[in-house]
């Protein structure tokens, strides 16, 4: 009876240094410390189950995953009511054309703009945080879509741009992406997420101006491309046109991130 008992003492330890040997090799140093000093002064079972809450709440704070799969459970034509499921009420709504609504939403790793109309999610933009990963596998521009300059990973089939105190941007359709054959791909630069050189910005300002004056704009959006790199990106069953209202504004920007 007595060997019996020790063998499951012995047991028991065993499973607990294999626990702390599988945290040590995901967790850092001080959390490690902090499930060793819960094991020692609680019951074994309890302190698995603490250390087990302490990665969930390391994983929301620090990894992109629970983020990104807030965004995977939005998509075009879905019902605007996914939204208010997913990220709560929207932080800002501004009206568009017609019974066409723009809403914004924050996490703390983006913020995402949607048109709405009639209870459908047309369009949606995801402006991302620097340091945040987002999955773009799903977009024409692949998974390496938002650290590559636009003329390296994608082909424009309609490109609008904005020079203005209001906010300086490019926004473009782009050919492909897995969806294809139901929504397009988009893609765009935000002075507020990045900051634009100064040749950028000469670049930024030729196309705009030629494209304004309706002239043939080949030679400006092919070096306007391959001199920036896109910093948010969306879905879209509108016209790019249409896109213009979802994008942030400089003090809509200031607003949303003070």
């Amino acid at each position: 009876m007595q060997d019996e008992t020790t063998q499951n003492v012995q047991r028991n330890t065993d499973e607990e240094y294999d626990i702390l040997g599988m945290l040590k090799q995901k967790t850092p140093n001080s959390l490690v410390s902090i499930v060793v000093l819960i094991i020692g002064i609680s019951q074994f079972n309890d302190a698995i189950d603490m250390g087990g809450k302490g990665w969930d709440l390391f994983m929301s704070n620090f990894s992109d995953n629970p983020s990104n799969d807030r965004l995977s459970k939005v998509y075009v034509r879905a019902s605007s009511e996914v939204l208010d499921e997913t990220f709560g009420s929207p932080v800002y709504k501004k009206s568009s054309e017609g019974d066409t609504e723009v809403k914004y939403y924050k996490d703390g790793k983006f913020i995402l703009s949607a048109i709405i109309s009639n209870g459908t999610v047309d369009a949606f933009l995801v402006f991302p945080q620097p340091e945040f990963g987002a999955n773009t596998q799903e977009h024409a521009g692949g998974e390496n879509y938002l650290n590559a300059n636009f003329s390296d990973l994608t082909m424009p089939m309609n490109a609008m741009s904005n020079v203005a105190r209001t906010g300086n941007y490019y926004l473009e359709e782009a050919e492909g992406g897995h969806y294809e054959m139901l929504y397009s791909s988009i893609g765009g630069h935000s002075e507020y997420l990045a900051p634009l050189s100064n040749s950028q910005l000469q670049h930024l300002a030729e196309f705009n101006d030629q494209l304004m004056m309706d002239e043939d704009v080949t030679e400006s959006i092919t070096v306007l491309r391959a001199h920036m790199k896109p910093n948010f990106y969306g879905y879209s069953t509108v016209d790019i046109t249409a896109l213009e209202p979802a994008i942030l504004t400089r003090l809509e920007y200031e607003l949303l991130t003070k």
